[in-house]
């Protein structure tokens, strides 16, 4: 309370600053008129109010004033609004805030809401509503007539060319045209026939093609005794409805046509308000709206939904705006059977939660409500269903309607639309998601068929809408508002605009809401509910490219813990700005690229520099973090951690390159590529490391020893894994120099392991088994267990190569030993890989199935796609030589498709072994089987390839034996 108390004496010590936007931007200083200066001051000014309690950020302001700038600047803005605290405060001292305050690179009117007299003119006309529904007419006269004392002509006259006033100035419009309707009806009620006349016809004279306005100048007449005049108005507006639209005049003119030829004594007594019929009686309805387009896919949705209004007393619909809520719960209400109702209530044109008792009371066709207590007490023993649509602004007035609702009304059911639940109890809340990709699709191109003539969705197109459809995360709105600029730009052009989609995605439907009319209105909507911490924690969190969890969240907002992102995160949740992604755990959250891009561009330049380099420095402390444990035995878990974060590593490494910083490009490939390595982001990984290495001169320079010799050496892996030995050869070398540089011992001894292998794969010779040996005897000395592992596979796969089966066997299984005692499981799996090779060779099937078992089960664990793929392969072999060539045929199908996705194939990796597979199998069949079973395997997918291999590992080992040593 003593905060509230500083604040208001603060605001009255100031100078008298008043606001006028109604006729035009004006502005006084203690009564006195203040010079405003030139077209971008007032500009400025007129985008200040606009925003107005909200704050409003630097590029916002430049965008809206100086958008025919050719190169705008900060220094432009901070002159600006310099100017503007001159004149609005000529005696504020030099570095005081004042009317115009800052907090950081954003800007707020300071002042108290009565100041700005389109402020005290709504209030003012809520005040009115208000009292009306709490059935005080006097008052409510006496608060409209006060409102439109405040109305000195068209809202911000000298600036209204401004699309950024627009909707400003339509809200206010309607607003006057509701407050003048309403003035004459309570004037009528009144007896003040004479002033309700010429209000009346004020009215009709300004808007000559609204009924509303002819029935009252018709209604007025006819109290006046004057019913000749009154049957000519109403020729008049006939003749004009016919001139100007080509329509007959709704019911309501025409019944109070006919009861005035009758001359109705209830037209002299009655209350002016429309009611059903048209006799003036109760509130006026609000017909339920009717479809105009076909609904696409939504069949689980709305038959979810339905049995959710039969079997709950509250359904909210939720989701992000533009999602199609409305339309979901419009289709539901219209399957629901007759009887009462259903009731729509359109919530959107109120700005009061005190307007949403007397909102609902006039769609339910009740008088008289001023509270919710009364409006249930009416409702009591009625049987219906309430669609209360679009109440994310005014949640608390809306809370404590249908909460006394629900109480008091046993027979009432609610269906809501919100951004965000309504959180009371008994609430059945169902979360409406964007339209999957195939429905998305066709609403594109049943929209597109309405827009172009002819329009088809051929193969031409096709791409280009997916295209569309995918970047809008199937938002219908966004799609339709994509759709609609087909009349001007084709697919292609579409497709690529969206780089910049809030510039073309504007221009809906004449008839929809405003802030349905363009993609960033529908957002901000969302947006201006914020309050300050959730919309900055949304600007931070928009720097993600993908998924991410509270841990993350926390880190690139600067939070001490992650619990201290905890309110604001469920706000945004809440809100339907973020999404939870089902059964993520711990729970990781989206955000819509349309959103992120919203907030993006709501970012200040410093704001977002700040962000981008929290975001790089989150990701490397989680590659980090998980690459610790990559070669243990929390592997697989690790490996699923990276794995949920790739969106943001290839973020971060686009970001670094960006920033002009390789060195952490660098970083983050020493972290990351063992992972790449066993994931098989083969190419991508290459790039990241030869681009950065590339970037420094010299190679590497501004890096420490080991994160560069661990980048070399993961790009020696990666370089092997393309089929590239050569290069690998080249790249481990370099690793081991560097490691025997910085006196890592360990790293130089493990890295020469895998330079040995990789000059066996180029070019095999007998010297490399006495190198591989000299590099285990090194690592047993001074490496690490792991490390030790890795080189006695090694040691083992070149005895293979160098000196046969029998001679690899013992150190491939001290291999598999050291491997599972450290809990490092891809030794044991590569090292399996070997041993069944070296049981093939010999004929034993036991030990090859064993083997095969081995490595798939260890493999499974990890998540393993490249020696997975490997392994794979060999089965396909040992299918063909085990007497199921087919399924041989269908193994390799399905590794060189899955391969294929990652740029990946073992018989371009492996030389030596797996063509000589693919042989096997191609040998043990037909040329037409062999093909039908590689298209077959084509299209299967990974469950069902170890499904296959399970099979195939499965088979009683006697008879496979016979096979094996038959060749």
């Amino acid at each position: 309370m003593g905060d509230a108390r500083g604040e208001v004496d603060d605001d009255l010590a100031r100078p008298q600053v008043r606001l006028r936007v109604l006729g035009g931007l004006a502005a006084t200083v203690a009564g006195r008129p203040v010079d405003l200066g030139g077209v971008r001051q007032r500009t400025l000014l007129a985008a200040l109010i606009a925003a107005f309690p909200h704050e409003v950020s630097a590029d916002r302001l430049l965008e809206q004033v100086w958008h025919d700038a050719p190169d705008p600047s900060v220094g432009s803005l901070h002159f600006g609004i310099s100017k503007l605290r001159d004149r609005l405060e000529p005696d504020r001292r030099r570095g005081a805030e004042g009317v115009i305050s800052r907090c950081g690179t954003r800007y707020q009117l300071d002042l108290v809401a009565e100041r700005i007299d389109a402020h005290r003119f709504a209030e003012q006309i809520a005040v009115a509503e208000s009292a009306c529904a709490a059935g005080d007419p006097d008052s409510g006269l006496r608060a409209y007539e006060a409102a439109l004392g405040e109305w000195r002509g068209a809202p911000y006259a000298d600036v209204a060319d401004a699309d950024f006033v627009r909707s400003e100035i339509a809200r206010l419009n309607a607003l006057e045209l509701r407050a003048r309707k309403a003035l004459v009806e309570l004037r009528l009620d009144a007896g003040l026939v004479d002033a309700a006349l010429a209000d009346a016809d004020g009215l009709v004279s300004v808007h000559p093609l609204d009924e509303r306005a002819w029935e009252l100048a018709v209604l007025a007449r006819y109290r006046a005794g004057r019913q000749s005049d009154a049957l000519a108005a109403l020729r008049n507006v006939r003749r004009l409805l016919d001139a100007e639209l080509g329509i007959e005049p709704g019911v309501r003119l025409r019944e109070l046509e006919t009861a005035i030829l009758r001359h109705d004594e209830d037209l002299l007594r009655g209350s002016a308000k429309p009611a059903p019929g048209g006799s003036p009686a109760l509130a006026p309805i609000t017909p339920m709206p009717a479809p105009r387009t076909q609904l696409i896919g939504r069949t689980s949705e709305l038959d979810e939904i339905g049995r959710a209004v039969s079997a709950t007393r509250l359904v909210t619909l939720v989701g992000t705006g533009g999602v199609g809520k409305t339309r979901l719960a419009l289709e539901t209400c219209r399957r629901l059977p007759a009887g009462d109702g259903p009731w729509w209530v359109d919530l959107a044109p109120i700005e009061s939660d005190e307007l949403v008792t007397a909102t609902v009371a006039a769609a339910v066709q009740v008088r008289g409500a001023s509270s919710p207590d009364r409006l249930a007490d009416i409702l009591a023993s009625r049987e219906c269903t309430l669609l209360l649509d679009n109440c994310e602004h005014v949640l608390d007035g809306v809370a404590a309607v249908v909460n006394t609702l629900l109480s008091h009304c046993p027979r009432v059911r609610i269906l809501a639309t919100s951004r965000e639940p309504l959180e009371l109890d008994g609430e059945r809340i169902i979360e409406i998601s964007p339209l999957d990709e195939a429905d998305a699709v066709e609403l594109f191109a049943v929209r597109a068929a309405g827009v172009v003539d002819g329009w088809t969705l051929d193969e031409r197109v096709r791409e280009p809408v997916r295209r569309i459809c995918a970047d809008l995360d199937g938002i219908p709105l966004a799609v339709e508002l994509a759709t609609a600029q087909l009349r001007v730009l084709s697919e292609h052009q579409i497709a690529d605009g969206l780089a910049d989609r809030f510039t073309l995605l504007a221009g809906g439907a004449r008839t929809a809401p405003a802030r349905q009319r363009r993609l960033a209105d529908t957002i901000d909507w969302s947006y201006r509910l914020l309050d300050p911490g959730e919309a900055r924690l949304l600007r931070d969190i928009a720097v993600f490219a993908g998924g991410f969890d509270i841990d993350a969240a926390a880190a690139v907002h600067g939070a001490s813990t992650p619990m201290a992102v905890l309110e604001p995160l469920t706000g945004l949740v809440r809100r339907s700005l973020l999404r939870v992604q089902p059964a993520s755990s711990p729970r990781r959250y989206r955000m819509l690229q349309s959103i992120r891009e919203f907030a993006l561009a709501r970012c200040e330049p410093d704001e977002l520099a700040r962000v981008r380099a929290a975001h790089r420095r989150t990701v490397l402390d989680r590659s980090r973090a998980a690459a610790a444990h990559l070669r243990d035995a929390r592997s697989a878990q690790l490996l699923d951690a990276l794995s949920a974060d790739v969106a943001e590593q290839r973020s971060a490494i686009a970001s670094a390159f960006a920033a002009g910083d390789p060195g952490y490009v660098l970083r983050l490939a020493a972290a990351l590529y063992w992972f790449w390595y066993r994931h098989g982001f083969i190419g991508e990984g290459i790039a990241a490391i030869t681009g950065a290495l590339a970037a420094t001169t010299p190679p590497g320079h501004g890096v420490d020893g080991p994160t560069l010799s661990a980048a070399l050496g993961g790009l020696g892996g990666l370089y092997y894994l393309s089929g590239d030995p050569v290069r690998a050869v080249e790249a481990t070398e370099r690793a081991v120099h560097v490691a025997a540089e910085t006196d890592d011992r360990a790293t130089a001894a493990w890295m020469r392991s895998w330079t040995t292998y990789m000059r066996a794969v180029a070019a095999p010779s007998t010297a490399a088994a006495d190198a591989a040996r000299a590099a285990v005897a090194e690592a047993g000395a001074v490496a690490r267990p792991w490390q030790l592992a890795e080189a006695l596979m090694i040691e083992g796969m070149i005895l293979r190569f160098t000196e046969g089966p029998d001679a690899a066997r013992d150190t491939l299984r001290e291999a598999v030993s050291v491997a599972e005692r450290c809990g490092h499981r891809w030794p044991v799996a590569s090292a399996s890989w070997t041993l069944a090779r070296c049981a093939m060779a010999a004929g034993d099937a036991a030990d090859a199935r064993t083997a095969l078992r081995t490595m798939q089960t260890t493999l499974e664990l990890d998540g393993d796609v490249t020696s997975w793929l490997v392994m794979v392969h060999m089965a396909a072999a040992l299918a063909a030589w085990w007497g199921r060539p087919a399924d041989g045929a269908r193994l390799l199908g399905a590794v060189r498709a899955l391969g294929g996705r990652i740029g990946f194939l073992p018989e371009v990796m492996d030389p030596l072994d797996a063509p000589r597979d693919a042989a096997a199998v191609r040998a043990a069949l037909p040329p037409a089987d062999f093909d039908a079973g590689l298209a077959a395997g084509a299209s299967m997918t990974r469950a069902e390839v170890n499904a296959l291999v399970s099979a195939i590992a499965a088979e009683p080992a006697n008879v496979a034996g016979r096979e094996l040593s038959s060749r």
